[in-house]
């Protein structure tokens, strides 16, 4: 026979059981729900060992790529220059420039040219009269090129002084000054590239003297290199200019352009195509530095296909990935 109190403990052990069947399913639920999360930790961990391992990579469509002017080389041997870095100055060769005097003293009566005018050799640049024959007699300009200098107007008498001075404007030297620090390193024969303050002129030449006397005023050697400039340079005399002397060259297994090496987080790299528009910074270890290359002692096997020019913009990328990543 069923009691008035057993018939109250059969719902209360039939919710008791329930309530201890929910709060286990909450447990269980939430032991899963931390395993799961340990779990995508640990897969998030492992990627990104694997991103690093392969190092930071981006993706950029051939069609970009071109418009951007990002260019790839094959890494190979190549020669890495030490130079010496000067400075100096933009002048006229000796046997470029003419000091234009009148023979005999006496009244200018003509002055037919002015400074910037473009003459011939031979041309007439003034008419002087002489004071003894009182005969009118022409000046005319030695060499050809451009009338630099007009110090005579008509009525005035000639001295010992120049006239005119005309300089061609096409035989331009460099004379770059030599510290005593570095006497002896520069010689007749080497190679140099002159390059204007603005980067953009860049004339390859060589030295053909140095002077074995210092400069009064720098208390330098100078050294001089010709230059062959076409008709439409940006080099005048009297500009200041860098020179950079190469003293010697040697070749290396593997060399890149100086712009192909960028710094990423502190490492030098050189951004490397891995698949037709996946590019890699790839860690290298730097050799010898010249002028223009680098040589790269690991990282870079020869024939992988890296950027040489305009490797920033591949950087840049980069760090736009990154900062997505972060975020």
């Amino acid at each position: 026979m069923t009691t008035i109190a057993q018939k109250v403990l059969v719902p209360v052990a039939l919710l008791f059981a329930a309530s201890l069947g929910a709060c286990g399913g909450d447990d269980a639920a939430k032991a899963a729900d931390e395993a799961g999360h340990e779990e995508g930790e640990a897969g998030h961990a492992e990627g990104e060992a694997g991103h690093e391992e392969g190092g930071e990579r981006v993706t950029i469509p051939a069609a970009s790529a071109e418009a951007s002017g990002i260019v790839l080389a094959q890494a190979g041997p190549g020669a890495v220059q030490e130079t010496l870095n000067l400075t100096g100055r933009i002048m006229l060769q000796p046997s470029a420039r003419a000091e234009v005097h009148a023979p005999y003293p006496g009244p200018v009566r003509a002055v037919l040219r002015n400074i910037g005018d473009t003459v011939r050799r031979g041309e007439t640049l003034a008419r002087v009269e002489s004071a003894e024959s009182l005969q009118t007699y022409a000046i005319a300009t030695p060499i050809a090129g451009i009338v630099l200098e007009r110090q005579t107007n008509i009525g005035d008498v000639t001295s010992e002084e120049p006239l005119f001075v005309v300089g061609d404007l096409s035989r331009l030297q460099a004379e770059l000054n030599v510290v005593t620090r570095d006497i002896g390193r520069v010689a007749s024969g080497q190679s140099v590239v002159i390059t204007g303050l603005d980067g953009a002129t860049r004339i390859e030449a060589r030295i053909a003297s140095v002077l074995p006397m210092a400069d009064t005023h720098s208390q330098t050697l100078i050294a001089r290199a010709p230059l062959t400039i076409s008709a439409n340079s940006p080099l005048r005399p009297g500009m200041a200019v860098r020179g950079s002397v190469v003293l010697s060259e040697q070749q290396a297994p593997i060399a890149v352009p100086r712009e192909a090496v960028q710094t990423l987080e502190g490492r030098s790299v050189v951004f490397v195509r891995v698949a037709a528009d996946t590019y890699e910074a790839r860690p290298v270890t730097l050799g010898r530095s010249g002028r223009d290359t680098i040589e790269i002692v690991a990282g870079l096997a020869a024939g992988e296909a890296f950027v040489s020019e305009n490797a920033f913009l591949v950087k840049a990328e980069i760090g736009k990935g990154s900062a997505s990543h972060d975020h």
